[in-house]
């Protein structure tokens, strides 16, 4: 396939912490993902025209990118359109459809430097964590009303997940509340989570699964790989991932004391 990288690795941002093959590109037995090529430019909502959406789509088909687009929304940059993905990060796309950009894109004002990339990421990650109720997390509150909250993709046995889970009681003791969703990083991992997102007590269930002990549940409709493929969308590649509220990225493990700091908690 011609693909300078995978394009499930390269449009990934990076994350400080933990990381395995995904489970996807690790297992042999699945299936492969929705190519461009099979797509309708009609199935595509944002608000690009009619011939950027079909210019795109065409494109992505030539260079043999299997990428199922979501939205082309139009973007402060000149031609340059935000694409949204069924399971890989969004990208900067021309409205001819030749150039695809990845990274941070920076608008330069008087005296200012604005981060346009992470904006539109943020938008987007507020939006889908939005859409994942709570009864499909597992949600630690400190006493009283939270003063911030905080999404956290985790995997039980991911070492930096399990320092950032042992300052639990430190964390809500500052009034935040951490809102876990599952990101299993390899086939192996994948178990074990739907074994405690499935327990009938989720959080001491993921506590002992965190301590390395065993875990085990009857099979449920569980919500595993669905926060997977939300992380997979924002650019989780590794875990934790912190998320505030408005989807804006805090980045992996983070004491307690710096957690509250990036979230401008008073002492």
């Amino acid at each position: 396939m011609k693909m300078l990288l995978p394009i499930a690795t390269t449009l990934l941002l990076a994350i400080s912490g933990c990381s395995k093959a995904a489970p996807e590109a690790a297992d042999k037995k699945a299936p492969a993902p929705v190519a461009a090529a099979t797509q309708q430019s009609d199935e595509i909502t944002g608000n690009a025209p009619e011939s950027v959406r079909k210019a795109i789509v065409e494109h992505l088909k030539t260079a043999e990118i299997p990428a199922h687009i979501n939205a082309i929304t139009s973007t402060e940059l000149p031609n340059i359109y935000w694409v949204t993905f069924d399971d890989v990060p969004p990208v900067f796309i021309s409205g001819d459809g030749q150039f695809l950009l990845q990274g941070n894109v920076v608008k330069l004002g008087k005296g200012t430097v604005t981060n346009v990339s992470d904006a539109l990421n943020a938008t987007e990650a507020k939006r889908l964590l939005a859409t994942v109720a709570d009864k499909d997390m597992i949600i630690f509150s400190p006493k009283g009303k939270p003063k911030a909250v905080v999404y956290a993709f985790t995997d039980v046995d991911c070492g930096y997940c399990r320092k950032l889970h042992a300052e639990m009681d430190q964390i809500n003791a500052k009034g935040i509340e951490v809102r876990y969703l599952a990101w299993p990083r390899s086939p192996a991992d994948v178990a074990v989570n739907k074994a405690v997102w499935c327990s009938e007590d989720r959080k001491s269930a993921i506590t002992t699964a965190k301590h390395g002990l065993p875990v085990q549940a009857p099979a449920c409709a569980d919500p595993v790989m669905a926060q997977r493929q939300i992380g997979m969308k924002i650019g989780v590649n590794g875990t934790p991932a912190l998320y505030t509220v408005d989807g804006d990225y805090l980045g992996g493990y983070i004491p307690a004391d710096d957690l509250a700091k990036a979230l401008k908690i008073a002492k």
